[in-house]
């Protein structure tokens, strides 16, 4: 199967396609053998050089500070029906 990850360097991001991984169909679990793993590690440790992108994308970015809901804390002596 072919996969597609992000991977982070600090602020940056890349995404990688045509990734031959073996996955388990129980859990989805990506696994890569030893020649995929070893390109991954050249591409990242050349920084992932723009110039040898595929494509370059556009993201979006969110944040959920300021959107996240707590729930009411409710005291052990109020009962609620």
């Amino acid at each position: 199967m072919r996969m597609r990850t992000a991977i982070w360097q600090g602020e940056r991001v890349a995404i990688v396609e045509d990734i031959p991984a073996h996955v388990c169909q129980a859990c989805s679990e990506q696994c890569y053998d030893g020649p995929v793993s070893d390109a991954l590690r050249r591409l990242a440790e050349a920084g992932f050089p723009p110039e040898e992108a595929k494509a370059k994308i556009t993201v979006p970015v969110f944040s959920l500070d300021g959107r996240i809901r707590r729930p009411a804390v409710i005291s052990e002596d109020v009962y609620v029906d």
